[in-house]
């Protein structure tokens, strides 16, 4: 007969007469497993988990119920935990559950009703937890997705750049050993994401270099603080919207926001941040000792152990500038693996692509349509493979 509850159980103690009693009981609503001792329970969890419930008697050789707990609480912290203890233990098993290891625990001998309902209430709480879990992330990958897209539509340039970024602080949360790793991925994915705010001609001639009014560059200036304000609407991403906001801000204290914040007060996540960001624009979009060297001479602005761990972590990734030959060419004339240093504009001024991006095979047979019905502004700074 198939059990009423689907979840997976794990009762543990070291007699294994009790065991096999329990599980004879139990097996009819529950789908039970046994362990006899904590070490074997630890072998169990991590080869045959999740177990929705484990249910452990406190005195057993080796290793206790409350040190089997912790562990467990370590390795599955979604896992309901129910002890069993004698009269004698009750103050160790009380203390237990203040410091948050265990559920509920009864006495023993416990009647099998009693423990019967003591599980049915561990497993509706492992239901709740991974329900609201399941809907967190379900409502934070969604709401990242749409940012994603709107930037991809509104601004693909930018769109381009925070898929960039995303790859480098995979790396460098990596070689860091970042426990907020996610978190610095989120925001780097999102980090111009208040670019949305500016208007498209604004981020073209930034790009390009060209010259901004003062109203212009006050808009830019705000993009950290605009992207900030949309990721703080959404649920526990405080920490990403702080590392958005400081994206800006010096080590020294200098920049964007004005808060008094300086050294290791900015969120270090915002400090591998403002270095990635300073990479990929010293690099126009590519990672290369050049862009190192010159992070390196601009004195209070990185955290110097930031830098040298980004270093470490991105060489790999970095390319070789004696490899390249630098170019002005027609645009007429790009070929794939191009890498533009500045921006290809139509003759009318129109963005077509923004400095920092490599020529592709698809982006190659769309410069040829595109070439057949309008001019390209010429000519066009590139880096190209292999030398002259």
């Amino acid at each position: 007969m198939m059990p009423g509850f689907p979840e997976k159980i794990l009762l543990v103690d070291d007699e294994a007469n009790l065991l096999a009693g329990m599980r004879r009981l139990l097996g009819q609503s529950f789908n039970i497993t046994t362990a006899e001792g904590g070490i074997e329970a630890l072998g169990l969890a991590q080869n045959e988990g999740p177990f929705a419930v484990v249910v452990s008697d406190m005195r057993m050789p080796g290793m206790d119920g409350i040190e089997l707990m912790r562990r467990f609480q370590e390795a599955s912290p979604d896992t309901t935990r129910i002890m069993l203890t004698g009269n004698a233990d009750q103050k160790t098993a009380v203390e237990a559950i203040n410091t948050g290891q265990i559920f509920r625990f009864f006495n023993k001998p416990c009647s099998m009703a009693t423990l019967s309902e003591g599980i049915m209430a561990g497993i509706r709480q492992y239901r709740l937890i991974n329900g609201e879990r399941v809907l967190l992330e379900g409502t934070l990958s969604g709401s990242i997705a749409l940012m994603g897209d709107v930037l991809s539509m509104v601004a693909p340039e930018s769109f381009q750049r925070s898929l960039r970024l995303r790859g480098w602080s995979l790396q460098v949360a990596a070689g860091m050993g970042l426990d907020s790793a996610w978190e610095l991925e989120l925001a780097a994915s999102l980090a111009r994401i208040g670019e949305i705010s500016v208007p498209l001609e604004v981020l073209a001639r930034s790009r390009s270099g060209q010259r901004l009014t003062p109203v212009e560059e006050e808009m830019l200036s705000r993009v950290p603080e605009a992207g900030a304000n949309l990721v703080r609407k959404i649920p526990r991403m405080a920490p990403v919207a702080d590392a958005i906001l400081h994206q800006d801000k010096w080590f020294n204290g200098q920049g964007l926001p004005h808060d008094g914040k300086a050294g290791q007060d900015i969120p270090l996540n915002a400090r591998v941040l403002h270095v990635l960001l300073a990479l990929d624009e010293a690099g126009s979009g590519e990672l290369s000792r050049n862009a190192f060297a010159a992070l390196e001479k601009m004195q209070g602005r990185f955290d110097p152990a930031v830098l040298t761990a980004a270093a470490r972590s991105l060489s790999a990734m970095t390319v070789d500038e004696a490899a390249f030959t630098r170019l002005d060419v027609p645009g007429s004339a790009l070929r794939p693996g191009d890498h533009l240093e500045t921006s290809l504009e139509l003759d009318n001024g129109k963005l077509v692509l923004a400095a920092g991006q490599t020529i592709t095979d698809a982006l190659f047979v769309r410069l040829q349509n595109l070439h057949k019905m309008y001019k390209f502004r010429d000519p066009v700074r590139i880096r190209r493979a292999g030398r002259l």
